[in-house]
């Protein structure tokens, strides 16, 4: 059975995308950004389907609910946003994955994988006030006047999700998220002209804040070549894949534009003390963040990162051992010998997970290095004595010192 909330929002998002696709398609109204819609008009439709959506993300397993880290960004959303700070909701959401959208309700989803890959806190309000502009401009509304075959497949796909769950007993939960995701994919997918005004705008509330002006073309560039160095060729021919379902293209055309427009503003350019101030703030979630990462199982986008996030010489002992997790599970030939560089550069800083000692511990062993591997082991046997694998790691130990008599 459907948990209620669940079911309600099927029933409710049913309701709203038939009232959408029913409704007639009055002209725009004249109100303000955030202010509902008439009833029984196209937006309202839209609204709704908004609402039920911003609903279900308040409930999901995935919302981050760390305090400081949402009040952070909402503050910094609220900058960018000024005079309409009192519209917007924020919610920060545990998906390795670059985006952040905004609902023409007012509800802003900032997923991790924006928050990992951002590096000054110039460079997230570039695209929180990116979002702002989708908002403040209702592209949402302007495409659902000009494209109803994304409401016409969502209302399909919809009832017959909830339908194959009750005819197949299938597990309906997940038939609820992808109803989910495929609204989520009704509120991006703008074109280009409605993205470069999104990007103009965007850039301008960042130089009014006085953030540097050079952060959008920056965020991107960043983004493309981590891009460039996939292992999968099909990321590597997408300028895309940094944005979910692929709808911010991430073009040279677009990183030039906004380089211009930063050349006419003026603007500083992010110093380390920029970095470190932001890089202080998301620290507590870079292990999970990060782990997130590797799920995807694209080893070359992930070194790519970990290099970049490494270049100012923080969090390090994390960094390296991710780097040796990546070696570890790519398995490439050669790949032992770098993963167990990247652990003993690991081990070197305090940040170090523990888990590092046991993992140089298994590669030292297996290239032979045993007295180095003994090291390792008891290093992680001090440290975690209370691991559940301790039992494992003191039975390849009792093995090598077996060996050294």
């Amino acid at each position: 059975m459907l948990p209620n909330n669940r079911m309600r929002f099927a029933a409710g998002g049913l309701a709203a995308l038939t009232l959408v696709l029913g409704a007639s398609t009055a002209l725009a109204q004249v109100r303000a950004p955030g202010e509902p819609p008439r009833p029984n008009t196209a937006e309202a439709g839209l609204w709704g389907i908004a609402e039920e959506t911003e609903t279900y993300t308040r409930r999901r397993g995935d919302r981050n609910t760390d305090p400081a880290l949402n009040a952070y960004v909402q503050a910094l959303t609220c900058k960018v946003a000024g005079d309409h700070c009192g519209d917007i909701r924020v919610y920060v959401m545990n998906r390795p994955v670059f985006n952040a959208t905004a609902m023409p309700n007012g509800a802003v989803e900032v997923w991790s994988g924006l928050m990992l890959r951002a590096s000054t806190e110039d460079e997230l309000a570039f695209v929180l006030g990116h979002e702002v502009a989708h908002f403040l401009e209702e592209h949402t509304y302007e495409r659902m006047r000009t494209q109803k075959l994304t409401n016409n497949a969502l209302l399909v796909f919809s009832m017959g999700a909830v339908a194959a769950g009750v005819y197949y007993q299938v597990d309906v939960s997940e038939l609820i998220d992808a109803v989910y995701l495929s609204s989520m994919a009704a509120f991006m997918g703008y074109n280009q002209s409605q993205e470069a005004q999104s990007d103009r705008m965007g850039l301008d509330m960042v130089h009014k804040l006085g953030l540097d002006a050079s952060a959008g073309a920056s965020i991107w560039q960043n983004l493309t070549a981590e891009s460039a160095a996939s292992s999968f060729r099909s990321v590597r021919r997408s300028e895309a894949y940094g944005s979910a379902f692929r709808t911010h293209p991430l073009t040279a055309d677009r990183i030039a534009s906004l380089s211009r427009q930063a050349d006419e503003l003026g603007y500083k350019g992010a110093t380390r003390e920029d970095r470190l101030r932001y890089r202080a703030i998301i620290r507590p979630h870079l292990t999970a963040w990060i782990e997130d990462e590797h799920r995807h199982r694209d080893f070359g986008r992930l070194l790519h990162l970990l290099d970049r996030l490494s270049e100012d010489g923080e969090d390090l002992g994390l960094l390296s051992y991710h780097k040796g997790e990546v070696y570890r599970r790519r398995r490439q030939e050669g790949d032992d010998l770098l993963a167990v560089n990247a652990y003993r550069a690991a081990v070197r800083h305090a940040d170090a997970p523990v888990a590092a000692h046991r993992e140089l511990g298994t590669l030292e062993a297996r290239l032979g290095n045993h007295a180095a591997a003994r090291d390792a082991f008891k290093t992680y046997i001090s440290l975690a004595p209370q691991a559940d694998d301790l039992w494992i790691v003191e039975d390849q130990l009792s093995r090598l010192e077996g060996d050294k008599e």
